[in-house]
């Protein structure tokens, strides 16, 4: 009796997919814990590069695991991985901080944080996981897939609208105008990245339309 050789391989396959699901996982939280640990110490440093890189390489590595997911699911679950990976460097960094309070953390330093209390840090983590969900549905060549990525998009824009915004409640004073450009030129890089051709334009007026209407909140008009 001939050996089922096709069984076999597929046997193997699932078993690489399988290793290559757990890698990502573990990535995911290693290098999220990384990332956190470089911007604890940025918190001690110029305001300005810290809030560049706070949240801004946080988005682009979620976004880098959500798009690389190997499902939805996993999407989800990497991105949220990718997400606390910070979260538990920025927390450990507050041990060595006099006085510091877990629940109580700020990102105008000098000190480390990823919110400046409890409900605002609980937003920014579910925020920054469905950073991952939309990068995965945007990889869709459809409507949803426009919609994923233009409001993925928008709400980055958003963030940097914040800090350039006088009184808004994340400005950053000096954040304009290069730190505004370099925000606008990460959104533009996420657009020709995740979409290419007519899809580009349907993502870009999405993002625009995101952008638009929380401009026009914040403005009070």
């Amino acid at each position: 009796m001939e050996p089922n050789h096709t069984l076999e391989y597929d046997y193997l396959a699932d078993d690489r997919q399988e290793r290559a699901i757990l890698l990502h996982m573990v990535l995911s939280l290693l290098v999220g814990m990384l990332l956190g640990a470089g911007g604890a110490l940025l918190s001690y440093g110029p305001p300005l590069i810290h809030s560049i890189y706070e949240p801004y390489a946080y988005i682009l590595f979620v976004v880098i695991v959500g798009r690389t997911a190997a499902g939805f699911g996993w999407a989800a679950l990497t991105s949220a991985l990718a997400t606390f990976g910070p979260l538990i460097s920025l927390l450990a960094a507050t041990i060595f901080e006099s006085g510091a309070n877990l629940l109580n953390l700020t990102s105008r330093g000098p000190g480390v944080a990823l919110g400046s209390n409890g409900s605002t840090m609980n937003l920014t983590v579910a925020v920054l996981a469905t950073f991952g969900v939309l990068a995965y549905l945007s990889k869709r060549r459809d409507i949803w897939g426009d919609l994923a990525c233009g409001v993925l998009a928008g709400i980055v824009a958003i963030d940097g609208l914040d800090k350039t915004l006088r009184g808004g409640p994340e400005y950053v004073r000096g954040f304009w105008p290069w730190d505004t450009l370099l925000v606008a030129a990460f959104v533009a890089a996420l657009l020709l990245t995740l979409r290419q051709g007519k899809p580009l334009a349907r993502c870009a007026l999405v993002a625009l339309t995101v952008l638009s209407t929380a401009f026009v909140f914040a403005v009070g008009v």
